[in-house]
């Protein structure tokens, strides 16, 4: 296995450092103008994460100990930053009270993501270890940097819902191109759609093709038959027309409602709102670019809702547009889902194939990846 010696730079106590068990570390004597080297083992520096790896060891990084003159417990913080970085704000990959710290690619992955890595995209990384005791008049003792790549794995983190019923525009077969409901940005439990509904039921189906999970009314709240419990009641629209529907599946489970609730009202600005000829997306993630917008298709049931499924966006930005020009346009800075505002922000786009569906109603977008 692959092993990094990270060797301590400086320290403000009396500290010498004395060799591991291992028997690939080497004594040292150091005092504050001595520069420690690393040496890394034969093999590769880089880590690409996949969908298969996450649980596995992708190293076991290791550093010599320190010996203080009085023996206290010294505890030791691997941290990771961009190459530029200057650790103001680093993530931490393990602490211990030993002299090494195993690391998984998924720790590898959501160190890498909350840095600002991005998919399938190989970026440099910096490492470090950071000593500390309990002592706050002992400053902590900051080894020299190990420079890795590292490639993330961005799996889409979220479960999206979709409509299926009389009330709605696939009726009630669940593989019928069943409209997405648009997820909150900052919470992933709550559920927007604000469009036409003929007045009858409906239901919530996690993924078309499939019953379960498959979310309704229960008790006033939310219930869910996941597989393993029975179906809840239909939500219903009073009568044809225009709603707002609201749903949080908050602790929703076969057995309890959780903090689950849903609402339906009529929407009164649908009937005055705009019909625009075209909407479409526009922007350096999309197949025309910043030059031309990509069409998206109008519902024939609701003309205020749009899609386009199976597109491919490389990494960027777009926005959303009507009728070809930039007189109406929608934009936000969230990803995967969020609401636009006119001349808002540019969508921030991961590299991918989606589905994509849109409101004018409301400017909520939400893009969920093809899987």
């Amino acid at each position: 296995m692959k092993k990094f010696s990270i060797l301590i730079l400086s320290f403000l106590a009396i500290a010498a450092i004395t060799s591991c068990d291992d028997n690939d570390s080497e004594e040292f004597n150091l005092n504050t103008n001595t520069a420690g080297e690393i040496t890394l083992s034969p093999g590769s520096g880089a880590f690409e994460v996949t969908e298969f790896n996450g649980d596995d060891l992708a190293e076991r990084f290791t550093w010599n100990a320190i010996s203080l003159e009085v023996p206290v417990q010294i505890d030791y913080t691997l941290q990771m930053d961009t190459d530029m970085g200057d650790y103001s704000a680093p993530q931490v990959l393990g602490a211990s009270t030993e002299t090494n710290v195993a690391v998984t690619y998924e720790t590898l992955n959501a160190a890498a993501v909350a840095l600002g890595g991005e998919a399938t995209v190989a970026s440099n990384y910096k490492l470090r270890v950071v000593a500390t005791t309990a002592d706050p008049a002992v400053n902590p003792i900051v080894s020299n940097e190990v420079n890795i790549i590292i490639t993330p794995f961005a799996a889409y983190p979220f479960s999206d819902l979709y409509l299926v019923g009389a009330a709605t525009e696939a009726g009630w077969s669940n593989d019928n191109n069943n409209p997405a409901l648009f997820r909150d940005p900052a919470n992933e439990n709550v559920y927007y759609y604000t469009g036409y509904f003929n007045g009858d039921e409906f239901k919530l189906l996690t993924t078309p093709g499939f019953w379960q999970p498959q979310y309704g009314e229960r008790n006033g709240a939310v219930g869910v038959n996941d597989g393993g419990g029975s179906d809840p009641n239909s939500f219903a629209a009073p009568a044809a027309g225009y709603y707002d529907f609201v749903v949080d599946i908050d602790g929703v489970t076969n057995s309890s409602e959780g903090a689950s609730s849903f609402s339906i009202t009529a929407n009164s600005t649908a009937a005055t709102a705009t019909t625009y000829t075209t909407v479409g997306i526009i922007g350096d993630s999309t197949p025309a670019g910043w030059g031309a917008s990509t069409a998206m298709n109008q519902s024939s049931f609701d003309p205020h809702k749009w899609s386009l499924r199976n597109v491919t966006l490389i990494s960027g930005e777009m926005k959303f547009r009507a009728n070809d020009d930039w007189a109406v346009n929608w934009g936000s800075d969230t990803e995967f889902s969020g609401q636009g505002t006119q001349d808002g922000p540019n969508v921030p786009i991961a590299p991918g194939t989606y589905d994509i569906f849109f409101n004018d109603l409301d400017g909520r977008y939400i893009l969920i990846p093809v899987q």
